[in-house]
C-alpha cells in the first residue's frame, strides 16, 4: 500500500490563542452570508460558508496573470498604509481583500475563528484548499500587524482584529504561526498570497481582456467595478479623445492662421491639404460621438436583458423550489 498523506495541522501553537484571561478567542458565526444566489447558514453548511470566507476564488481563476496586477512581494503594514494616505476600506469578498484603488485599499477582517486551534483540527485541516486559504490569510496578516502600532490601529482603530485579543497574546500568536509557515518557499498557502497588493485597474483590464476569463459580463463589470462604473468605463476607453481633439483644434487653428497669410493663403497645395485635413478632423468627430453614443445604448441594453434574463431565472428556481416543499409535505 501507498503511503498515506500526512494529516494537516493547525499551523500555530495551542498555547498561543487564549486571551490574557485564560480563555479562547469567542468564535460567532454570521446566521448567513449570501453566496452567489443563496443565503448560506453556517449552522446548515459550515464547508461552503468557509469556502466562501477564505478562498479566493476570483483571483485563482486569473493566478497566471496576478504578476500583471501585483509583485510578489509582502503587503505593506498598516502604518505604511496610512502614511501613504490610503483609505482603509472594509471587504467581506476574501478576493477583494488587499486590493488597491487609488488612496483606497480593501482589507477584510480577521475571523476570529482562524484563531482557534481547535476550531483548525476540527474544519479546516480535513480540506487542503481550505488549510492553503486560511494559511495564506493569516500571513496576510502577519504582513499587515507585524509591529504594536499596527495591532492599535487594527484592532481599535480600523476593527480588523477580535476586540478581546491583546497585543501580547498577538505577538504570540505570530511568533508561533510564522514558526510554522515557510514565508521564503510559501508552499503552505493559497497562491494568491505569493502576491500582496494587487491594483484594481489591472485586475479589470486581466477580467476585460485576457482570454482566460473573457465573457460579456467580464467585459463589461471586470474584475470589481465600481458604483459609477460607466464613468470609469468611458474615462479609460474616451479619455484619449480629448488628447486627439485637442491637437485637432490646434492643428486647425495653425491651418486658418495660415490660411490668412498671403503666402500661404495662395498656395493651393496648403489649401488642399487644409481642406483634407479639415474633413478628417470632422469625420474623426462625428466617429467617435456616435462610437460612445453606440456604446451606451448597447451597455444599456445589456443590462437590461441581463437583468431580465437573471429576474426569470430566480422566479424558476423559486418556484421548482416550492413545488419541492409542496411535494414533500404531501408525502
Amino acid at each position: 500500500m501507498g503511503a498515506q498523506p500526512a494529516r494537516l495541522s493547525p499551523p500555530f501553537s495551542q498555547k498561543t490563542t487564549s486571551t490574557p484571561s485564560g480563555e479562547p478567542v469567542r468564535v460567532i458565526h454570521p446566521a448567513a452570508i449570501p453566496v452567489v444566489d443563496d443565503l448560506v447558514r453556517p449552522v446548515d453548511d459550515l464547508k461552503t460558508y468557509l469556502q466562501a470566507d477564505l478562498v479566493p476564488h476570483k483571483l485563482d481563476f486569473i493566478y497566471r496573470h496576478l504578476h500583471l496586477a501585483g509583485r510578489p512581494r509582502f503587503a505593506r503594514p498598516l502604518h505604511r498604509q496610512k502614511l501613504l494616505g490610503r483609505t482603509i476600506t472594509i471587504t467581506e469578498d476574501v478576493s477583494e481583500h488587499l486590493v488597491w484603488h487609488h488612496s483606497r485599499i480593501f482589507i477584510k477582517p480577521l475571523p476570529a475563528y482562524l484563531l482557534d486551534h481547535g476550531f483548525w483540527t476540527d474544519n479546516l485541516c480535513e480540506d487542503l484548499n481550505l488549510h492553503q486559504a486560511a494559511c495564506g490569510f493569516l500571513l496576510s496578516y502577519a504582513w499587515l500587524v507585524s509591529r504594536e502600532s499596527d495591532f492599535r490601529l487594527a484592532r481599535d482603530e480600523m476593527h480588523l482584529l477580535p476586540n478581546a485579543l491583546e497585543w501580547e497574546t498577538w505577538a504570540a500568536f505570530m511568533t508561533s504561526f510564522t514558526g510554522h509557515i515557510d514565508t521564503k518557499t510559501l508552499h503552505q498557502v493559497a497562491r494568491r498570497y505569493e502576491y500582496g497588493e494587487l491594483r484594481l485597474s489591472r485586475l479589470n483590464k486581466i477580467y476585460r481582456y485576457m482570454p482566460i476569463a473573457f465573457s460579456t459580463k467580464n467585459f463589461v463589470a471586470g474584475f470589481l467595478s465600481p458604483s459609477t462604473w460607466y464613468q470609469e468605463l468611458f474615462r479609460q476607453s474616451f479619455g484619449w479623445l480629448l488628447a486627439v481633439f485637442a491637437f485637432f483644434s490646434v492643428s486647425l487653428s495653425g491651418l486658418q492662421v495660415g490660411l490668412a497669410t498671403n503666402h500661404l493663403g495662395q498656395d493651393g497645395d496648403f489649401h488642399e491639404a487644409s481642406y483634407g485635413f479639415t474633413v478628417f478632423s470632422l469625420v474623426t468627430l462625428a466617429a467617435s460621438v456616435v462610437a460612445m453614443m453606440f456604446t451606451w445604448v448597447l451597455l444599456t441594453m445589456y443590462h437590461f436583458t441581463t437583468s431580465e434574463l437573471y429576474h426569470h431565472r430566480v422566479q424558476s428556481w423559486r418556484r421548482k423550489r416550492r413545488r419541492e416543499m409542496e411535494g414533500g409535505g404531501e408525502m
